[in-house]
C-alpha cells in the first residue's frame, strides 16, 4: 500500500507502534521516552521529543521520510535548522544520511513496528469509492465521542466563517452596518448565488439606503438596478417604472451596477434572484434589519421574527421573476426552513463573529445557544450519516455534519478525524 508521510507522523503521534525492542539502523536499541510535539509549522516534524539511545538521554526534534534518502532530496543536510534532529524515522532505509555539521542521525525505521491491521484498515479508508471513507464502521463508535466531535466540527464551521464576514469588515473599515448587510446578500443567495449576491451587497449606497428605507418602491428600484435585471424578462409596466427611477437615483448619485452572472439552472422558482432581492428589500424596508436588533436577539422566536416579512402584493406576488408569471397567486414570504437556514447563517455567525472580534463571551453563547435549539437542517448529507447510527438531533450537531463530510470525508482526512483516528488506533 502507498504509505504517505501523513500517515507516518499520525503512528507516531499517537505511538500506535510496538514500543519495546525498537533497535536503530545501527542495532542500537532505541526507547522513545516522548514522541514530541507535533509541528504545524516549518521545519522538523516533532519538536521537543526525547529519546534514549546507547543509555543516554538526547533531547530535540525528529524528523520524518518516506525514504531516509529524502533527507538529502529536500536539502535537510545544508540547513543548519536541523542540526538538533535526535532521530530520522523513515519508512524505508535506503541512504546513511548526515546533518548539517557532518555528524550521522540515528535512524528507525518505522515500518518494522507497525501492526499490518492498522495499515490495511487506512488502506480501505483511502481506496474506498464510498463518499465517507468509514460508513461500516460509523455504527461502531460511541455515541458520545460523535457528538462531542461533531459540536467541535460546529465550531469549527463558525470560525471559517468568521473568516469569511472579517474579510468583508476589513474592506468596509470596520463598518458593522454595512458588513451586516453584505453579509445578509450573501446567504440570500444560498450556494449558487452566493458570491453574486455578496456582490450586490457591496455594491449598494450604504448611505442613499438609508435615506430612502421607509420607501420601498425606491429600495427596490436600487436593488433591482444595481442588480442588473431589468434587463431581463419581458417588459412590464412595473418593471417600467422601477428602471426609470433607477436611472434617475444612478445618474445623479453615480451608482454603479454589478458584473455577476445570475444562475438560474435546476434552481427552483421560489429560489430565483428577483425573488430573493424582493425579500431583501423588505427585510431592509420594512424589518429595518441592522446590527442592534441582532444584537438584542435573546431567544430563537426573536431570531425567527427578524426574517418573518408580509408579502406586499406587488408585482412578484404573480412572477417568479421578470415577465415570468405564474398560474397561481404566490407569496414573498420566507418558508421556514429557509427562515432557520438565514437564523444559522446570519444571526448566528453576526453574533459568533461580533463576540469573537470585541471579546464578548456573551455573544458567542448565545450563538451557540441559539445553534442548539434550532433543529436538524433537512439534506442529503444529514440523512446520509443518520443511516448510520448516528442520530442528528440539532443544528448545532447538522452543521458539525457538514463541516465533517466537506472538510473530512470528502478530502479523506481520516487522519485528522477522531472518528477516522479512534477507528484505526483499535487492536
Amino acid at each position: 500500500m502507498l504509505v504517505t508521510e501523513n500517515l507516518m507522523q499520525f503512528i507516531w503521534k499517537l505511538r500506535l507502534f510496538r514500543a519495546n525492542g525498537l533497535n536503530s539502523t545501527d542495532g542500537e536499541p532505541l526507547v522513545v521516552v516522548h514522541v514530541g510535539q507535533y509541528n504545524t509549522d516549518s521545519g522538523p516534524d516533532f519538536l521537543m521529543s526525547h529519546i534514549r539511545c546507547k543509555d543516554n538521554d538526547w533531547f530535540g526534534h525528529v524528523e520524518m521520510h518516506i525514504q531516509s534518502s529524502d533527507w538529502d532530496r529536500h536539502c535537510h543536510q545544508e540547513d543548519a535548522v536541523y542540526n538538533n534532529v535526535i532521530l530520522h524515522v523513515v519508512w524505508k532505509n535506503d541512504k546513511v544520511i548526515y546533518r548539517n555539521d557532518g555528524t550521522s542521525i540515528p535512524t528507525l525505521v518505522l515500518s518494522e513496528y507497525v501492526e499490518q491491521h492498522l495499515l490495511e484498515r487506512y488502506s480501505v479508508m483511502m481506496n474506498t469509492k464510498s463518499s465517507i471513507p468509514c460508513e461500516f464502521q460509523l455504527g461502531s463508535i460511541d455515541l458520545f465521542k460523535k457528538s462531542i466531535w461533531l459540536s467541535s466540527l460546529a465550531i469549527e464551521r463558525l470560525e471559517m466563517k468568521v473568516q469569511q464576514m472579517s474579510v468583508i469588515l476589513i474592506q468596509f473599515n470596520t463598518d458593522w452596518e454595512k458588513t451586516l448587510w453584505v453579509w445578509i446578500c450573501r446567504c440570500m443567495g444560498l450556494k449558487v448565488n452566493a458570491d453574486t449576491f455578496q456582490e450586490l451587497g457591496e455594491k449598494l449606497p450604504w448611505n442613499i439606503l438609508q435615506k430612502y428605507r421607509s420607501n420601498l418602491f425606491k429600495i427596490e428600484a436600487l436593488f433591482f438596478g444595481i442588480s442588473r435585471l431589468f434587463i431581463q424578462g419581458q417588459e412590464s409596466e412595473y418593471m417600467k417604472r422601477l428602471a426609470g427611477e433607477f436611472e434617475y437615483q444612478k445618474r445623479i448619485h453615480g451608482i454603479e451596477a454589478i458584473y455577476g452572472v445570475w444562475k438560474r439552472m435546476r434552481m427552483r422558482p421560489y429560489n430565483f434572484p428577483e425573488r430573493r432581492i424582493t425579500q431583501l428589500a423588505l427585510l431592509f424596508s420594512k424589518n429595518e434589519l441592522g446590527v442592534a436588533k441582532i444584537l438584542a436577539v435573546d431567544d430563537l422566536e426573536a431570531a425567527r421574527k427578524l426574517f418573518k416579512i408580509e408579502s406586499p402584493g406587488d408585482y412578484f406576488g404573480g412572477y417568479f421573476s421578470f415577465g415570468t408569471k405564474t398560474k397561481v397567486k404566490t407569496s414573498v414570504r420566507l418558508g421556514k426552513e429557509t427562515i432557520d437556514t438565514l437564523v444559522i447563517n446570519v444571526i448566528i455567525v453576526f453574533l459568533f463573529s461580533y463576540g469573537k472580534y470585541f471579546s464578548i463571551q456573551s455573544y458567542i453563547d448565545k450563538a451557540l445557544d441559539l445553534l442548539e435549539q434550532l433543529p436538524a437542517e433537512k439534506n442529503v448529507v444529514v440523512r446520509q450519516f443518520t443511516q448510520y447510527d448516528w442520530p442528528v438531533q440539532s443544528a448545532l450537531q447538522s452543521q458539525g455534519i457538514l463541516q465533517l463530510k466537506r472538510f473530512y470525508c470528502d478530502r479523506k482526512r481520516c487522519l485528522h478525524c477522531s472518528i477516522g483516528s479512534e477507528i484505526l488506533k483499535r487492536n
